[in-house]
């Protein structure tokens, strides 16, 4: 068998079905995970609300690809990219970045071909395809809940969507949820959501209330005093780079003073766990 006879029977190139249409790749409802190398990032201000922008780094798969899967080398791909993009300023030359979004594929192009699959005109109409639909999702929905592409009061955790099951178990545990080991990763994403939107409907006083409140061992919650005091004096970058070594969830749209309480909260947990 030779080695594209042998890819045509691998998980990513064998032909399959997706609401009575069929394509090859990667499985729908896999996921990915990857890392950025440092890019860089261009941009042109054209008018009071408008950017133009360019990004070019190299991503990287955070585990390997199993031997024989994946897009041959060479493989090229078009993709749109519609996102939201939340920046905060750190200081005067730092902004902590998040985005959130949808990519849709235009076209593609084999290693072995030199051409696209589809036409430029084949393509531009499905640009136009995509961009009605995003555009009738946003009509679509409802107008009591919070939209994409929107900043507001509610309570929101970038990338919660594609979080792994281990991480929406860890963010269960910090919310104090039972009967998580069980759950499916639909039932447990579900579980993790309701919790985010009730915090964000609680107000400051209570949550300061509920912080205070005893832990599981029957000890009142230590409030970010010592470490906390040395931590009040970082700034913000740096509390976010520790609660990433840390892998603190929610940590992306905390504010500084939530960020010393997490960080504060996590050292208090590890001391007591080491004295069990």
């Amino acid at each position: 068998m030779s080695a594209d006879d042998k890819r045509k029977t691998q998980g990513y190139d064998r032909f399959k079905q997706h609401q009575g249409e069929g394509y090859s790749g990667m499985k729908v409802g896999r996921s990915h995970k990857w890392h950025y190398d440092q890019g860089e990032w261009r941009e042109r201000k054209l008018s009071p609300d408008e950017w133009e922008i360019y990004y070019q780094t190299t991503k990287r798969r955070a585990a390997r690809a199993p031997e024989e899967s994946g897009a041959p080398i060479g493989t090229e791909y078009n993709w749109l990219i519609v996102s939201h993009q939340r920046v905060d300023k750190l200081d005067a030359n730092s902004y902590m970045t998040c985005m959130e979004g949808k990519k849709f594929k235009v076209a593609h192009k084999r290693a072995s071909n030199d051409a696209w699959n589809v036409s430029e005109k084949s393509q531009r109409k499905k640009v136009i395809e995509y961009l009605e639909q995003m555009i009738e999702e946003l009509k679509e929905a409802d107008e009591s809940e919070p939209l994409p592409y929107s900043v507001g009061e509610h309570r929101h955790v970038y990338g919660l969507n594609l979080r792994t099951k281990t991480e929406l178990l860890e963010m269960a545990k910090e919310y104090g949820l039972s009967g998580t080991s069980k759950m499916k990763r639909a039932e447990l994403l579900a579980a993790v959501k309701e919790c985010v939107e009730q915090e964000g409907k609680t107000k400051p006083e209570e949550k300061a209330e509920r912080h205070e409140k005893p832990n599981h061992d029957g000890h009142a919650a230590r409030k970010p005093d010592g470490d906390g005091a040395e931590l009040q004096g970082k700034s913000k970058d740096e509390l976010y780079r520790l609660a990433s070594e840390r892998d603190i969830s929610g940590r992306s749209s905390m504010s500084k003073a939530e960020l010393v309480h997490a960080l504060a909260g996590r050292a208090e947990r590890s001391g007591t766990s080491s004295r069990a």
